[in-house]
C-alpha cells in the first residue's frame, strides 16, 4: 500500500535487531570475543567461556541466572555493560577490548553498592596485577583454579584474558586505556563514515554496532563474519557490509572479485523483476561506489548500465532491517542516490516519529565524490532543510516524496519545504 506524500509510519525496530551476543575485537585484528547478555565472555572461536560470579553481603550471585541483571552496550560501540542487582546497589562489569601485549580482553569490576563484595571468575588464567585471594572461592562449587578478588566500596578491580595463541608477557593492566577513552576512539572510528542525530535515539547506536563489528572483522575471510552482521550467503549483506568498511577507512580492494560475484547473482535475480527490493537498490549503488575506489572503472559502468535497465526500485520499509541493512536502511532514509547521478534528501518521506522534533545528519555519503550533511528544523507542520554538499560542484539534490517540487544544485542553503 502506498504511503501518503511525504509521510511514511512509524519506525519499528525488529526485534533481531537487538544481539543477545556482543562482538569484542580491536579493528582489523585478528582475534575476536563475544559477551553475551548476562556478561559471560567466549573466546577462542567458542573453546573458551569465562563466567563472572558475585559475592555481596546475602549471598553468592550468578549473573548466568539472576533477576537484576541490565546490559547496554555504551553508545552501541564494544563496550560492554553488565549491572547485577546486590544489597546496596549494582555489581559493574565493563568488558572490552584493547591491542596491546598482542591483544587482551579487558574486565572491570566496579563495585557500586553499599558494601564490600568479592568477585570469582571461573578460569585460571586470568591476569592481574593484584593476587587473588589464596583460599579461592568460599561457598560456592566452581571449577578447580577459580579465582577470586575481594573489591571494596565504590572501588573496581581490573583484569584481562588473552586469546591462547598470543605470545610475551603482559606487564601492568594499570596503563592500559580505560573503556571511556576506549567508547570515545570507537565513536571517532565508526563516526568517519558519517552519522546522524536522531529522534530515533535507538537507531544511531544500532548503525555505531554494526559499523564496530564490520571493523572487528575486517580483517577476517567474509565466511568467518558473523551471521548477526550478515547471513551465510548473502549477497546485498557482503557488499553493504565491504561498502561500509570502506568508508571507514578499511582497504577492502581483496574483495574485489567477492563484490563482482555478489553483484553478478543479486543482477541475475531481478533482472526480470517488476519491482526492486530497496535494498538491492542499495546494494547495486555500494557496489558502483567499491568498484570507482578501487579504480575499477569499467565494472562500476557495467553495473550502473544494468541497473538503468531494471524495474524502479520500492522504497524501504518501516521496520528497521536486522544485520548490515540498518546501517543502509539509515542512510536510504536520509540521503538517496538515485540512478540519473541526483541525490534525494528524505526521499522517501519523514518519517512520523521524526516529525515535529529536529533532527540532522552529517557527512553522509552521496557519491564517490560527495557527502551530505543536513538538518531539519520544524516551522510548525512544516520542515526547513538546512543543508550542504562536500565534494565537486553540481550535485543535484532533491527531497522526493517529501516535497517533489524542491530542487537544487546549491553546494549549501536552506528551504522550507512544502
Amino acid at each position: 500500500m502506498n504511503q501518503p506524500q511525504g509521510l511514511v509510519s512509524s519506525i519499528t525496530l525488529s526485534s533481531n535487531v537487538r544481539p543477545a551476543t556482543h562482538h569484542l575485537g580491536v579493528r582489523g585484528g585478528g582475534f575476536a570475543a563475544t559477551v553475551n547478555e548476562r556478561g559471560a565472555i567466549t573466546m577462542d572461536g567458542g573453546s573458551r567461556v569465562v563466567n563472572w560470579f558475585v559475592a555481596a553481603d546475602d549471598r553468592w550471585h550468578t549473573p548466568a541466572v539472576e533477576q537484576g541483571v541490565r546490559q547496554q552496550r555504551r553508545a552501541g560501540v564494544p563496550v560492554v555493560e553488565t549491572r547485577v542487582r546486590i544489597p546496596g546497589g549494582d555489581a559493574v562489569q565493563r568488558v572490552w577490548s584493547v591491542p596491546d601485549f598482542g591483544g587482551l580482553i579487558v574486565v572491570e569490576i566496579t563495585n557500586d553498592s553499599t558494601l564490600p563484595i568479592a568477585v570469582a571468575f571461573d578460569s585460571s588464567d586470568v591476569i592481574c596485577d593484584r593476587t587473588p585471594s589464596p583460599l579461592g572461592p568460599q561457598g560456592i562449587d566452581l571449577p578447580k583454579g577459580s579465582v577470586v578478588f575481594p573489591i571494596g566500596h565504590t572501588s573496581s578491580l581490573r583484569v584481562a584474558l588473552r586469546p591462547s595463541d598470543a605470545q610475551g608477557s603482559v606487564s601492568s593492566l594499570a596503563t592500559l586505556p580505560g573503556h571511556d577513552q576506549l567508547q570515545r576512539g570507537w565513536l571517532t572510528a565508526v563516526e568517519r563514515a558519517g552519522y546522524a542525530v536522531l529522534p530515533d535515539k535507538a537507531l544511531p547506536s544500532i548503525v555505531n554496532r554494526l559499523r564496530s563489528d564490520a571493523l572487528v572483522y575486517s580483517a577476517h575471510d567474509i565466511a568467518d563474519w558473523p551471521q548477526d552482521l550478515v547471513a551465510e550467503g548473502d549477497d546485498i549483506g557482503v557488499v553493504i557490509a565491504l561498502h561500509q568498511m570502506m568508508l571507514l577507512g578499511e582497504d577492502v580492494s581483496r574483495h574485489v572479485e567477492s563484490i563482482a560475484e555478489c553483484t553478478e547473482r543479486i543482477l541475475a535475480r531481478v533482472r526480470k523483476a517488476d519491482e526492486i527490493p530497496w535494498d538491492v537498490e542499495r546494494a547495486l549503488y555500494c557496489a558502483k561506489h567499491v568498484f570507482v575506489s578501487c579504480d575499477e572503472e569499467r565494472a562500476a559502468r557495467d553495473v550502473a548500465r544494468a541497473q538503468d535497465q531494471l524495474a524502479p526500485a520500492l522504497a524501504p520499509p518501516n521496520v528497521v532491517p536486522k544485520d548490515v541493512r540498518a546501517v543502509a536502511w539509515m542512510e536510504e532514509m536520509l540521503v538517496s542516490p538515485r540512478r540519473d547521478g541526483g541525490v534525494g534528501l528524505l526521499q522517501h518521506g519523514i518519517p512520523t516519529l521524526w516529525r515535529g522534533v529536529n533532527f540532522e545528519c552529517h557527512r553522509i555519503v552521496a557519491s564517490p565524490e560527495h557527502s551530505v550533511s543536513f538538518g531539519v528544523r520544524w516551522h510548525g507542520a512544516r520542515p526547513a532543510l538546512l543543508w550542504e554538499v562536500g565534494g565537486p560542484f553540481g550535485l543535484r539534490l532533491g527531497a522526493g516524496a517529501t516535497d517533489p517540487s524542491w530542487s537544487t544544485t546549491d553546494p549549501a542553503g536552506d528551504a522550507l519545504l512544502s
